[in-house]
């Protein structure tokens, strides 16, 4: 048995050694052959935007002034251009907020943000001047990729890691946390009273424990100490929090059954894909403030699962999760795509001449929210924040 111990610890340290830097290289180019293109990012805005745009200028021809539920935030000045990409609308401090960037004919940059104008810039000013949704709801708005045996340590874990005794310690607040062998990631809340970490705690010998490769947990200040993985030896993958820091979820390579698992603080486990841990697109899969793991799987993007089971079903895939609003019931989420609102009942409705749709659930409504354009009588064109309630 012992012998077997030692073939079984060689071959995973060896595993583990050479997987960050090649295997996974290939698992993730593997993966993203397997996998659908996705369309995020800017491409995927381009053609939304695009799409958004043909109905916007459909909008501006019939000049159909706005309704009730639209109310004027700005007018573009004469030879400006509203820059659709840099754009957003937000919740901020219990209420919508809104920011858009303008270019003039002498190519200098304006930000109008909740009324106020800005400027001139040189280069449009959001990217640098804007703050994810997440970090004002709470979560970190960090990478869930967590670093593992030479591997670029995380900076977070490193600022409040401590040696104390020859032992590895967490001192957050005045208070010590540990001892541990490794600390993957560190995770803190927006107000800095919160952290959750995932962390390894003893393996098959010292090395691999010192390398983060053995028994994984995530803990945090209020005393949670959720393993992470069947056997409980395996090799940290991803690592991230809720989106009000209510619960955190790691995933891990078992190395007893080789599987990918994703388990949350609230003790909710379901087995992940290798193809959409590596889609090279935004992840599809994160834990809510529940503790359960919701998920859009790469095979069949229609669904949403909620701990491996499905929870609701669209007529068209899930393309970009910034154009889906998940209900606190699953079952009456929606998604918006090209001027269509799909239900997960499977209606739909046609919404036309809409720019930046973004759902916001604000004081018990929730509503759509997005901006169009009209052309007064003075041929200046008029940027008008509108709402749908659902």
């Amino acid at each position: 048995m012992k012998k077997y111990f030692a073939i079984t610890a060689f071959l995973f340290l060896h595993f583990q050694l050479t997987l960050p830097a090649q295997l996974l290289k290939k698992l993730k180019d593997k993966a993203e052959k397997v996998v659908a293109p996705k369309k995020t990012g800017s491409d995927n805005n381009s053609n939304n935007n695009a799409e958004e745009t043909k109905s916007t200028n459909l909008k501006e021809k019939q000049n159909v002034k706005p309704g009730e539920n639209c109310n004027l935030v700005f007018t573009l000045e004469e030879g400006e251009t509203l820059l659709y990409d840099e754009s957003e609308i937000k919740t901020k401090s219990n209420k919508v907020s809104y920011a858009f960037v303008v270019v003039n004919k002498k190519y200098e940059y304006f930000l109008i943000e909740d009324g106020i104008r800005t400027g001139p810039f040189k280069e449009a000013p959001i990217k640098s001047l804007k703050r994810s949704e997440d970090e004002e709801e709470g979560n970190s708005g960090e990478e869930d990729n967590v670093s593992v045996g030479n591997d670029k340590k995380d900076p977070v874990a490193i600022q409040y890691s401590k040696t104390i005794g020859g032992k590895l310690y967490l001192v957050f607040n005045g208070k010590n946390y540990g001892p541990y062998d490794y600390v993957s990631k560190m995770l803190l809340s927006t107000d800095k009273k919160q952290f959750f970490a995932l962390v390894t705690i003893g393996a098959e010998n010292s090395m691999m424990a010192k390398m983060g490769m053995g028994y994984n947990f995530m803990v945090n200040e209020s005393g949670v100490k959720q393993k992470v993985g069947n056997s409980g030896m395996g090799m940290p993958m991803k690592f991230s929090v809720s989106k009000n820091f209510k619960h955190a979820m790691g995933t891990v390579l078992d190395s007893k059954t080789q599987k990918v698992l994703a388990v949350t603080t609230k003790g909710k486990q379901t087995e992940a894909d290798m193809a959409d841990m590596y889609s090279g697109a935004k992840s599809m899969s994160f834990v809510n403030d529940l503790g359960d793991i919701v998920s859009i799987p790469s095979q069949s993007p229609t669904q949403i699962l909620v701990n491996g089971n499905e929870a609701a079903s669209f007529k068209v895939p899930i393309k970009s999760m910034d154009r889906l609003f998940l209900m606190p019931e699953i079952s009456k989420s929606v998604y918006y795509e090209r001027g269509k609102v799909y239900k997960a009942d499977g209606s739909e409705e046609s919404i036309k001449g809409i720019l930046f749709p973004k759902f916001i659930s604000l004081n018990n409504e929730v509503a759509m929210y997005y901006y169009t354009i009209y052309k007064n009588e003075n041929n200046a064109k008029e940027v008008y924040l509108c709402k749908k309630v659902f």
